[in-house]
């Protein structure tokens, strides 16, 4: 996705621009008109209610010229954008905060939908646990009862070169996990700190020896849940991805 560098640039722009006409037009031009701007505190759909958020995120911390917001790391794949921004000390580069967005994107390269977490935030371990479960039981039946119970079964699934579709191709893809992680005797593990809000999940994981400490790996993966709870869609995203 080319386009994502780009993209990034411009939503980082809408947060920094102090000029309230300015900052509309660049709402306009990076969002869908009823996309959205989401974190655990709040839901903010279409421009006007964009713009609300936006403006008071630069009243609160901005307004001072003592700090801007930068992107650090990014990835994108399958119109997914994963990327960390940091409030930085505009005097001297200090990171002062650092946050967590996901953009998915419609066909236009506008986003949909923008969901923000905190890192500091440690408030789905359960979940975190339950969606690793699968992708390290050696056992196909507990396996695919384990993915059923998370995910729904028109579920979509995500990673930097396939796309999945259906619980069955899940499940196929699960076993193919489980299988070279055991291959190297390593598991799948609850890394970083998980969080929900609303209908989405950050998920951090690492990929770890299966009788020691260490790290060979590591990623997240954001879920989208459905109305009853279950798992609709997920986007996996390596740590070492570019």
């Amino acid at each position: 996705m080319p386009v994502a560098t780009d993209l990034i640039d411009r939503y980082v722009a809408v947060w920094n621009e102090p000029d309230r006409d300015i900052r509309r037009r660049r709402i306009e031009s990076v969002w869908t008109p009823g996309g959205a701007t989401c974190h655990r505190l709040l839901d903010a759909r279409g421009y006007e209610a964009i713009e609300a958020r936006v403006a008071g995120s630069w009243e609160r911390w901005l307004r001072e010229g003592k700090y801007a917001f930068r992107a650090v790391r990014t990835a994108s794949h399958h119109r997914a954008v994963k990327f960390e921004f940091a409030m930085v000390a505009t005097a001297d580069g200090k990171i002062e905060a650092q946050g967590l967005c996901y953009l998915l994107l419609d066909d236009n390269d506008r986003i949909a939908d923008d969901y923000q977490f905190n890192p500091t935030i440690d408030g789905a371990s359960d979940l975190a646990k339950k969606y690793l479960a699968p992708w390290n039981e050696p056992d196909a039946g507990r396996r695919r009862g384990s993915l059923a119970a998370l995910w729904g079964p028109d579920c979509a699934y995500f990673d930097a070169q396939t796309q999945t579709r259906g619980l069955e191709q899940l499940a196929a893809k699960a076993a193919a996990v489980q299988h070279g992680l055991a291959a190297r005797d390593q598991i799948l593990s609850p890394a970083e700190r998980s969080q929900r809000h609303h209908n989405v999940a950050h998920i951090g994981w690492r990929i770890a020896p299966a009788d020691a400490d260490g790290n060979a790996g590591a990623g997240s993966t954001l879920l989208i849940m459905d109305e009853d709870g279950r798992a609709a869609a997920g986007y996996q995203f390596d740590a070492s991805a570019p």
